[in-house]
């Protein structure tokens, strides 16, 4: 892994330059009002480069919130391949390791995922080191660097007048490689001062079965409004539904996030529904990302961005559910 400086008018320039040609698409962090948002951009002129997190995560890069998958017509099944190469600049380490997760999930195994999988490796995933903690971060509670992320292709972090740039893969290096201003710069010391011994983490080897009974779930979700805004915005969140809609003799067949939050997430045909009240969809969303997940596929998924605690109009807190989780386990 080798380091370099690289400004931030030249990184600009760059993007910009790919954003304008038809071979890439270049998500960036941009302002939408007062919100800073991930977006794919067409100037150079909309990247804000900031300490600030984004709103939402980049994952919408990789994983569409309405993707087209294929067409049917005449009895011709027609695949809807993307060609072009993403890019993704400003993710934060949180967001790489949440990338990390949905890439174990739908890349390889029963569940691996074509549509995913072309545009991950078609990608390059440009991060950016925090340089502080965020209000309700938790990132070093969950182990992580706020700093640092190896699954990325390029690690930037900030100094005088533009990045360090560590380049993680090859595909990395030779996408910026030639852009290099200064070589051989020393890398920017890593701030690891928020991570700590305390990780919130469950054991993979508790009994899921015995969580239903020992925590008070209604207590837990007495104030969630079943919105569904949490998982919406998490980067690991990857439910979907599958919808075909038919116009002109011709059926076109989309895939659309989902939230395991909404009542009729687990709705069955014959009007039974295993997860009927809040509690119980809450629930499911809290042992999926911190056991089921990790027993299947050995990551948690949750990286500690703190956007599910940001938003939640009615201030639920994940990273506290999970605390008084583990207090009445111990």
């Amino acid at each position: 892994m080798s380091n370099s400086f690289i400004s931030k008018e030249t990184l600009v320039k760059i993007l910009a330059g790919l954003a304008k040609s038809e071979d890439y698409a270049v998500f960036a962090p941009v302002r939408k009002g007062k919100a800073l948002d991930f977006a794919e951009i067409a100037d150079g002129d909309e990247i804000v480069m900031s300490d600030e997190i984004t709103y939402k995560s980049p994952k919408e890069a990789l994983l569409p919130q309405v993707e087209q998958l294929m067409s049917f017509k005449d009895g011709e099944i027609t695949e809807n391949i993307h060609e072009r190469k993403t890019v993704i600049f400003g993710a934060k380490p949180c967001d790489a390791e949440a990338l990390r997760v949905l890439h174990a999930i739908l890349s390889s195994g029963k569940f691996e995922d074509p549509f995913y999988k072309r545009r991950f490796d078609g990608s390059i995933l440009i991060a950016v080191g925090c340089v502080e903690e965020k209000p309700g971060c938790f990132c070093g509670r969950r182990g992580f660097d706020k700093a640092f992320s190896d699954f990325s292709d390029i690690m930037l972090n900030e100094c005088d007048g533009g990045y360090t740039a560590s380049y993680i893969s090859e595909k990395g290096k030779s996408f910026l490689g030639d852009f290099d201003e200064t070589k051989d710069v020393e890398a920017s010391q890593r701030n690891t001062a928020a991570v700590t011994e305390n990780i919130l983490e469950l054991d993979k080897n508790l009994d899921d079965v015995r969580l239903f009974d020992v925590i008070d779930w209604g207590k837990a979700t007495e104030i969630c409004q079943g919105c569904g805004m949490c998982t919406f915005i998490c980067p690991s969140c990857h439910c979907f539904d599958i919808k075909d809609v038919t116009e002109r003799g011709e059926t076109k067949r989309y895939r659309c996030w989902d939230s395991c939050i909404y009542p009729k997430f687990t709705l069955h045909a014959s009007g039974h529904n295993p997860r009927a009240a809040i509690k119980e969809r809450f629930r499911q969303r809290v042992l999926h990302k911190y056991l089921y997940i990790n027993k299947n596929f050995g990551y948690t998924a949750c990286t500690g961005c703190g956007r599910c605690i940001r938003s939640c109009p009615a201030g639920m807190n994940i990273k506290k559910v999970v605390e008084s989780i583990m207090e009445v386990l111990q």
